[in-house]
């Protein structure tokens, strides 16, 4: 009776394991490893932050779920690590290149990366993503034998395809693999749909295929009888590629391959007719949509060329001013029109045409509404370094330029969500009637901005209240 008591207790411990999702050991990493290798199992390392946002949503959401705990229970020794806060973080983070969270990691028991992914994902993706690993696990001995003919010097065409498709497979880094290979593939295959899909997994910059895939991606553009759909592919995979290059050479410090890299994206750009947008961009067209003069802004203040950064910021800024003194009146004219075309529908109780002015307002204002607002936070951020690395004195001429920037930036993105803060900063610089007038603006045109929310707006309403 007391063993058949034990092994009832057992199996409930067990169920309620896999009942509340996935279990995660306690133990340091190198424990978890020369567990895995006894029990010939990868571990899966959950690579997070305190204040990412997705990290949290996997841990709440996810982790928990009964599905999910009892595939990765089953097939993997668990671990969760914060990359900032935990030593066993910081030195897996720092030896497999972990820059973006979450990232989700499958190790074996002599430590070698076998699959990688990274980001939010929901219950079934999220068991697609362990099954890839599981399968990766199992070609691991196929994938050693590749790389050892590679390393040995083996660049045959065919050789380098399989390769790269075995590596792939775990989730694995190939631009070497195919930066050997796509110097064998004539042009004239160069832009094919298989290949077409290989470009955008190219992480670094090459100079030589740089140029190649962006003339002809330039070359497609002006073929009068391309398949649009196929086009499209093209221009997603070079904009993709050149995205991870002008980040690469940003963080490497190469700073004329990243001005190349701008110089190509602006050679595209005019060819398929695309423009810079921050809306493109978090739609998947990477970050060589952000406009060039935010991405320079961000480089300098990186690698603090403050020069530059000084020059380029100022530039940007008289820029900016400019194109809205010449648009502004544009855009509220075509506002106005709509806006009458919206109260003549309302008004004649036509349903359908009321129904079509309301969709073409939202889709002419949905791209500039969220490019403006990117802008606006993003400079603001760039006027604080910007003071931050001011050397002159701030006399009553410096205070009057700062205070003018944020004002203007406000203006062009009025938010309830930002009036606050740029408020305060108004404030340090003594300007106390415009933090008055930034408060009152965010209330008027942005208690319904994008990402506005009640408590931004009682925010923006005690403030005010407390100015005057």
């Amino acid at each position: 009776m007391k063993r058949l008591i034990l092994l009832l207790s057992i199996l409930i411990a067990s169920l309620n394991v896999f009942s509340q999702g996935i279990e995660f050991r306690k133990e340091r990493y190198a424990e978890v490893l020369k567990m895995a290798k006894e029990q010939n199992k990868l571990v899966f390392i959950d690579i997070y932050t305190s204040w990412c946002g997705p990290c949290k949503h996997m841990a709440d959401n996810i982790f928990p779920l009964p599905k999910v705990g009892e595939y990765y229970n089953s097939h993997f020794l668990n671990l969760q690590l914060d990359a900032e806060k935990s030593e066993d973080g910081k030195m897996v983070a720092k030896s497999f290149g972990v820059s973006a969270y979450p990232t989700f990691l499958f190790v074996n028991g002599d430590g070698e990366l076998v699959y990688r992914f990274l980001g939010g994902k929901s219950e079934n993706m999220f068991i697609k993503e362990g099954e890839k690993a599981v399968e990766a696990f199992a070609a691991l001995p196929e994938l050693k034998r590749y790389t050892k003919k590679y390393e040995e010097g083996n660049r045959d065409k065919e050789f380098l395809n399989q390769y790269f498709i075995v590596k792939d497979k775990s989730g694995l880094d190939c631009s070497d693999v195919l930066l050997d290979y796509f110097a064998l593939v004539d042009d004239s295959q160069l832009l094919d749909s298989i290949n077409v899909l290989r470009i955008a997994k190219i992480t670094v910059f090459d100079r030589k295929l740089a140029n190649r895939l962006v003339e002809a991606a330039c070359k497609e553009a002006a073929n009068p009888t391309k398949d649009k759909k196929h086009s499209t592919a093209v221009n997603k995979a070079v904009c993709s590629f050149l995205s991870a290059c002008l980040q690469k050479t940003a963080r490497a410090d190469q700073e004329e391959y990243f001005e190349e890299v701008l110089a190509m994206k602006d050679r595209l750009f005019k060819a398929i007719g695309a423009k810079e947008s921050a809306t493109a961009a978090s739609l998947g067209g990477g970050n060589i949509y952000i406009p060039s003069e935010l991405s320079r802004l961000n480089y300098y203040s990186a690698k603090k060329k403050l020069d530059k950064f000084n020059r380029t910021f100022i530039d940007y800024m008289a820029a900016l001013r400019k194109n809205y003194d010449e648009t502004y009146k544009e855009k509220a004219a075509m506002r106005e029109a709509i806006d009458a075309r919206l109260k003549a529908a309302k008004e004649s109780g036509n349903d359908e045409e009321y129904e079509a002015a309301k969709r073409m307002r939202a889709m002419m204002f949905a791209f500039s509404s969220i490019d403006d607002y990117y802008i606006s936070t993003s400079m603001i951020e760039n006027v604080e370094r910007y003071e931050e690395i001011f050397e002159g004195d701030k006399d009553a001429a410096y205070k009057d330029r700062v205070a003018g920037w944020y004002v203007f930036l406000h203006q062009l993105s009025p938010s309830a969500k930002t009036a606050a803060y740029v408020a305060d900063k108004l404030l340090a610089l003594d300007k106390k009637e415009q933090a008055i007038e930034v408060l009152a603006l965010g209330l008027k045109d942005g208690s319904s901005a994008a990402g506005v929310e009640e408590d931004d707006v009682k925010a923006c309403q005690a403030k005010l209240d407390e100015l005057k």
